[in-house]
């Protein structure tokens, strides 16, 4: 193993800042140091390398021959170093993760707080894509999907449950005002239903309150979460809502709840690819995503 044949390092960066500034004073305040703690560190080099690098004329200081001739080369060492140190933090800083997750979820829910995120674990990137069908991340680069459990299953270990999604029959006050108008009762047979995906969540739901009903043969579909609380949201027609996406819309009067009767459609869950499970950075993520879903809701009838 090669071992260099050096000056204390500390001496070394004492005669880059007093050749920088050509100041012991000034040096030392750069480095915290006083004036005779700069001019010690110089000495020190000094009779290490049996030459003089300052000419001292009363109280100012000045290259000599050998200390000009030895400034760049000290410079531009210490100036790899610098870049040697800065390239390890730059790495440490851009731990980079990618996640997936269903995109109503992802809008609606992880996207707000991945600034909490950011602002805990500024040295991991998160990326975020969403994606209504999921494939397997084997790879695609994809760290964390999140997604309903029934399609992670089929791909990836679920690590954890996030929280459960509890559906109920909500619409716009407007559409509320149009189908109860002229004291006409209510009838969830007769009113356009919107679906998100596909009818099977009104179809559950409709086994479930109302057997022998094929009402949920009808409606709109629309290709993903969201579109469908937005339609649900402009008074296009009945909707599984839930006080988690929808949260937002509920507070805010923009969906009304019509019935009491509640169904659990889902959970949301995260999986891991298996060649993603020891990423320090996906635990780190997995760690705080929990911790972010602790406050999961109970079902909303049990919220009364």
């Amino acid at each position: 193993m090669m071992r260099y044949k050096l000056p204390p390092l500390s001496a070394l960066r004492a005669f880059e800042a007093a050749s920088r500034t050509e100041n012991f004073a000034e040096a030392g305040r750069e480095l915290g140091v006083t004036h005779s703690a700069i001019s010690q560190q110089i000495r020190t080099i000094e009779d290490w390398l049996q030459v003089k690098l300052f000419e001292r004329h009363g109280n100012r200081v000045g290259l000599s021959h050998e200390g000009a001739a030895l400034r760049p080369r000290i410079n531009d060492a210490f100036e790899i170093l610098a870049e040697a140190c800065a390239y390890i933090q730059r790495a440490r800083r851009t731990l980079s993760l990618n996640v997936s997750a269903e995109p109503a979820f992802a809008s609606r829910w992880l996207r707000p707080r991945l600034v909490d995120f950011r602002e805990l674990h500024p040295e991991i990137e998160v990326h975020l894509f969403s994606g209504w069908d999921q494939k397997s991340p084997q790879g695609t680069g994809v760290d964390v999907i999140i997604h309903f459990e029934e399609r992670l299953k089929e791909f990836v270990h679920i690590s954890d449950r996030l929280f459960p999604v509890y559906g109920y029959p909500a619409c716009s006050p407007a559409f509320r005002e149009k189908v109860t108008r002229d004291s006409t009762p209510f009838d969830l047979n007769t009113v356009p239903l919107i679906h998100d995906n596909s009818r099977m969540m009104w179809r559950r739901w409709f086994n479930e309150h109302m057997p022998g009903s094929t009402a949920w043969r009808s409606g709109y579909v629309y290709s993903d979460l969201s579109l469908a609380i937005d339609a649900a949201t402009d008074g296009e027609g009945m909707f599984l809502a839930d006080d988690i996406l929808c949260k937002n819309e509920i507070t805010q009067g923009n969906l009304i709840r019509l019935m009491p009767e509640t169904m659990l459609c889902t959970w949301y869950c995260a999986g891991v690819a298996n060649d993603r499970n020891t990423n320090t950075a996906v635990r780190v993520f997995l760690d705080w995503l929990i911790s972010a879903s602790q406050g999961r809701l109970s079902p909303p009838d049990e919220q009364r």
